[in-house]
């Protein structure tokens, strides 16, 4: 069981070093996914990993429903930004 909360952080660090690259590599590039776009959805999965370690770490249920929460939210963030504008269908044109 002490090897479970090791490799959660390092699955941790692992995704912060990733969301890093991913930044500097669309900053220096002009490529790749945006930075909200990285940002909204690595926010997701770290706040999911942190809410497994604070289970793991026996903080209690108010802190992993803490980071379930900013995990929550931040999903859905990231389908806001994604989720298309809402374009309304044109209207029949009536006969004259």
């Amino acid at each position: 069981m002490t090897d479970i909360p090791v490799l959660v952080n390092a699955v941790i660090l692992f995704t912060v070093a990733e969301g890093l690259l991913l930044l500097a590599w669309h900053a220096w590039t002009g490529r790749g996914p945006s930075a909200p776009a990285i940002v909204a959805n690595l926010l997701a999965g770290l706040f999911l990993l942190l809410a497994l370690r604070s289970v793991l770490a026996q903080h209690g249920w108010e802190m992993c429903a803490l980071w379930l929460a900013a995990a929550g939210a931040a999903h859905a963030a990231d389908l806001w930004r994604r989720w298309p504008a809402a374009n309304p269908p044109s209207l029949p044109q009536g006969r004259s």
